[in-house]
């Protein structure tokens, strides 16, 4: 579990390797997201696209939209069979194995401003204190996670296996995986709802932050412990391998 208190950054001005990336996502154009989708492979394009411009006119619900679209690239990318569908989002198959996921997007945050306002204003080599959101918002970003692999149990599919993408604008999320995972397993023991014992695994795409140790990466994954259909070798060690999304 990170502690927030002891969590702390260089200040942005400090030309250093590991400083944090940002990244600004481009314009929303339906045409060429599904163009991508299309050339990398993607399955389920027809309900998919139709979604997309059924909320055309929804910001918000398009770039939700757009963040499972996302999520399929990013397994595209990395050698996955993927098929686009509503519930869950994405059925991903590897090597004559399957999966399916659930991609759940988060906001950047109010604690991110403050964080950044934080290290703008400090002096050079200055490490500053960043905090996560308990403060302004009443849960840690770990706990908000948890929250959220909750309330999608009825989503996830019985008799197999499945996880949870979590596509994120928020920088307070950055290495809260293995926490959140541990707190999921913990609340699955002690639950009588049998559909929690459903999810195998949380994977972070942290869209606003790259890590350059040891190697450039974004994305972080945790298997969880008490599945009822056992996540494969093979299935894990591919997922864990992923490394930027």
């Amino acid at each position: 579990m990170r502690e927030s208190a002891a969590a702390f950054s260089h200040s942005a001005r400090v030309g250093c390797v590991d400083k944090p990336v940002r990244v600004i996502l481009r314009p929303m154009n339906i045409d060429e997201h599904i163009a991508q989708l299309r050339d990398a492979g993607a399955g389920g394009l027809a309900q998919y696209e139709t979604r997309l411009r059924n909320n055309a006119g929804n910001p918000d619900t398009l770039a939700n939209l757009f963040c499972e679209g996302l999520a399929a690239l990013m397994f595209l990318h990395n050698g996955w069979h993927v098929t686009l569908r509503e519930r869950p989002d994405l059925q991903l198959r590897l090597h004559g194995d399957a999966l399916y996921a659930e991609v759940k997007r988060f906001y950047e945050k109010k604690q991110d401003r403050l964080n950044e306002r934080a290290m703008l204003d400090a002096p050079d080599e200055f490490l500053v204190p960043l905090d996560d959101p308990t403060e302004t918002e009443g849960k840690s970003a770990w706990e908000q996670i948890v929250d959220v692999a909750i309330k999608k149990a009825p989503v996830y599919m019985e008799g197999a296996a499945n996880i949870l993408v979590v596509e994120s604008d928020s920088e307070c999320l950055d290495l809260m995986v293995n926490s959140a995972v541990h707190e999921y397993d913990r609340r699955a023991i002690e639950s009588d709802d049998s559909r929690l014992r459903r999810l195998n695994g949380i994977m972070l795409v942290n869209r606003g932050r790259t890590s350059f140790r040891p190697v450039p990466s974004n994305v972080e994954f945790c298997q969880t412990q008490r599945a009822s259909v056992p996540l494969n070798g093979r299935l894990a060690v591919a997922l864990g391998s992923i490394r930027t999304g």
